[in-house]
């Protein structure tokens, strides 16, 4: 099958359009969605700096769709690829992945046996998994109990609200992350999109204050519910100030999302965790939580 790959920059609302109905149906093939938040949120919306490449054939039109960002500070480009289920095996992916940088860090975030293929292919092409995001859960009904939260004296619980914390959390969040190739990249253009998504709601993102200045984050706890009828609720940023580190916080705001999950009436709660952050998954597992699937990321690694 011929293949040609066009690159655009922005998408066009067609071409926004066609991506993602060509991710439903490899979500409907596969069990899993091929774009992750932040890359399904740039087809949407036109995000700067982005590079979106389209793979089109011949009486079948949009087959292949492949996005490459840059993260934070001198972290490498990242990029998600997905082909069509009906154009599998036909070089579609091959030719997306060609015309991405080859120093790029390519995400796999199938489940199940498309798991194997996806690493099947990236293998055979010279790439290896550089990081594993682990997807972890737990029942907020059943299982074992977490702690009640303790927060010291000095500081005061809120919801967030808009108008008056975006720059705030937008700055202790970039502290907080400095070293997360994707956290810590987001801007207040990035909060913004995710403030217009159904599932937004402002008292879902719990903020640790300053007791005498309610301005002055020191840690926060962002819960997620999408869709936002459903049972289950995630851990969406669990994040804490560098100064103030040390406290507990951490594992306190931790404690004061679950219970306000808990207090929804949903079921149950998911994160995602990088494998190497080793403080946050033994936060996690001491709080009940087990893992449930592995996301990877591949790229060339030198020999």
């Amino acid at each position: 099958m011929r293949v040609e790959v066009r690159a655009a920059e922005p998408l066009g609302a067609a071409e926004s359009q066609a991506v993602l109905e060509l991710a439903a149906r490899a979500e409907s093939a596969d069990g899993s969605a091929p774009l992750s938040e932040q890359f399904r949120l740039s087809v949407e919306s036109g995000d700067p700096g982005v590079t979106h490449l389209l793979a089109y054939a011949a009486g079948l039109g949009l087959v292949g769709y492949a996005q490459a960002r840059t993260g934070s500070g001198d972290d490498p480009l990242s990029a998600e690829l997905v082909v069509s289920p009906e154009a599998r095996r036909r070089g579609v992916g091959s030719a997306l992945l060609s015309q991405l940088p080859g120093a790029v860090r390519v995400w796999s975030h199938a489940t199940g046996a498309a798991a194997g293929a996806a690493d099947g292919f990236a293998r055979t092409r010279g790439l290896e998994p550089v990081r594993s995001l682990h997807v972890m859960g737990r029942s907020l009904v059943d299982g074992p109990p977490w702690p009640s939260a303790t927060v010291p004296e000095r500081y005061a619980v809120r919801h967030f609200e808009p108008g008056r914390d975006e720059d705030a959390w937008v700055a202790v969040n970039a502290a907080a992350f400095a070293d997360h190739p994707e956290q810590g990249a987001l801007t207040r253009r990035d909060l913004e999109q995710r403030m217009a998504q159904p599932w937004w709601d402002s008292e879902g993102l719990i903020l640790v204050v300053e007791a005498d200045d309610g301005d002055r984050i020191a840690a926060f706890h962002w819960t997620k519910v999408d869709p936002p009828g459903g049972d289950t609720g995630e851990v969406y940023a669990v994040g804490v100030a560098p100064d103030r580190q040390g406290e507990g916080l951490g594992r306190a705001v931790t404690v004061l999302g679950l219970d306000h999950l808990r207090s929804r009436g949903l079921h149950d709660v998911v994160l995602y965790v990088d494998e190497d952050n080793l403080a946050a998954v033994h936060t996690y597992t001491g709080l009940g939580f087990r893992d449930l699937e592995v996301h990877r990321q591949f790229a060339r690694v030198p020999g």
